[in-house]
């Protein structure tokens, strides 16, 4: 055999050898593809374990009364909107999603009208800590604490049963909430930028607006999007605060519990209408949730 066959014969065995190597996985590679796996497994069933309420009380709204109370749950049924139109269209708990509504989006568009531009100014002082533990301080406060003066002050004005009353509940919770978000924003904005605007010419209102405003967007919607969520589930000032016309959602779903019975199927078609609103708004800005969540934690220059 000559040495150019024996040359080529090796060679032909090495590079089979090497995509042999390359094809067969790994141990390293097959343990972490398992242990991807098994990550995988177990989350999706926490998310469904999680959801699991939540799926109960969909399903629940498009059962029958009999269905409802059977002794053996099912998950396969015959649909209705039978509890949908009697809770929305018999009892009028669209007046109720109408309050809630106009509540949730006035509150928290005066708290990041009012908010906003307090939080930029205190990311801009030097003894803006002292205002901020201030803030903080009153955000720690027990909602029953304030109820009962906000009750007793709301009677004596003439205003309770109205939007202001409860608005203006909201706001006390709100308010603080959004410069204390909004600050931590603006302290990751470096005050460069400020300095620079101003050379160009810039004010202080159209320094905030024009330059510093369009960078902390994500800060505005996951701040906006909490302070909504707040205000639409928010309980015990709604409950003192409202009466006939002016009752939330969270307030008049107990309504359906009476002596006689409990509307199970309403309950939960009120509950389903209820969070679809917030999970819509929060499935829309999600992108700047998230930037909004982590883009505060940056530190500026």
């Amino acid at each position: 055999m000559s040495t150019s066959t024996v040359v080529n014969t090796r060679a032909i065995v090495t590079r089979g050898a090497e995509r042999a190597r390359a094809v067969a996985p790994s141990p390293r590679r097959s343990r972490t593809r398992i242990a991807r796996a098994v990550v995988g497994v177990v989350a999706a069933a926490l998310i469904l374990v999680y959801l699991s309420p939540i799926i109960w009380l969909v399903l629940t709204s498009f059962k029958e009364r009999v269905d409802i109370f059977s002794s053996a749950p099912s998950l396969l049924f015959t649909p209705t909107l039978e509890n949908y139109r009697e809770a929305f269209l018999d009892k009028g708990f669209t007046d109720n999603i109408v309050n809630s509504a106009i509540v949730g989006v006035v509150s928290t568009g005066l708290a990041l009208l009012v908010g906003v531009p307090a939080a930029y100014s205190l990311s801009r002082m030097r003894k803006g800590e002292t205002f901020m533990m201030a803030l903080l301080a009153a955000r720690l406060l027990p909602a029953m604490v304030l109820a009962v003066p906000l009750f007793v002050l709301a009677s004596s004005l003439g205003v309770r049963d109205s939007y202001f009353a409860l608005i203006a509940a909201h706001l006390t919770f709100a308010l603080p909430f959004t410069v204390w978000m909004m600050r931590g924003f603006f302290l990751a904005v470096p005050i460069s930028l400020d300095e620079a605007a101003r050379l160009d010419g810039c004010g202080e209102w159209r320094t905030f607006l024009r330059v510093i405003l369009p960078i902390v967007k994500p800060g505005l919607a996951s701040t906006g999007i909490f302070c909504l969520i707040n205000s639409w589930n928010e309980f015990l000032f709604a409950l003192v605060l409202t009466g006939r016309h002016t009752q939330t959602l969270p307030v008049a779903i107990p309504s359906l519990i009476t002596p006689i019975g409990t509307s199970w199927g309403q309950v939960a078609a009120v509950g389903t209408v209820t969070i679809l609103p917030v999970l819509i708004i929060a499935f829309i800005v999600q992108k700047h949730i998230v930037a909004g969540m982590t883009g505060g934690a940056v530190s500026a220059e």
